[in-house]
């Protein structure tokens, strides 16, 4: 899986609230990394299937544990809402991940930094390679660089 990092702090939480983004959190210190989808709810269509709710001002957060070749285990670490940012833990499932773990402490500081501007040289913030809003892989080098494709950057 190739990884792009962000320029700026703007860039990285516009494409952590887009919708359906996946990240990596590494730390520069210790090389501890961790990997979140970051996913809006979905709302159910009129003829019963299922699309995401763009316009929902919160996001869920899950983080992936255990083995990093197991892409399949996914526990929820929590959410925020897009226009406070503060990350809360959800407690509605049995694979959830408390708020001293260090996912969640990962998260929460991370998020913190990109709200306040900063980019932090403490950790690498890369995304997987999938657009942000559909999940799509995308390989164009101006969408890899922005993390978002074409025709959904026509959203924003």
């Amino acid at each position: 899986m190739s990884h792009q990092g962000f320029d700026t702090a703007s860039d990285a939480l516009t494409f952590l609230t887009a919708g359906n983004a996946t990240v990596t959190i590494t730390s520069a210190k210790t090389g501890q990394h961790f990997t979140f989808k970051a996913k809006k709810p979905t709302l159910t269509t009129e003829r019963g299937g299922k699309t995401r709710d763009f316009d929902a001002t919160i996001v869920f957060v899950d983080g992936l544990h255990g083995d990093p070749s197991n892409w399949e285990d996914w526990h929820n670490v929590g959410f925020f809402f897009v226009d406070e940012r503060g990350v809360s833990p959800l407690r509605r499932s049995k694979k959830v991940t408390g708020p001293k773990s260090d996912s969640f402490v990962a998260l929460e500081w991370t998020l913190r930094q990109l709200v306040a501007g900063n980019l932090p040289e403490q950790v690498t913030i890369e995304h997987s390679g999938s657009c942000c809003r559909c999940g799509r892989t995308i390989t164009h080098p101006d969408s890899l660089a922005r993390g978002i494709g074409p025709e959904c950057a026509k959203h924003f």
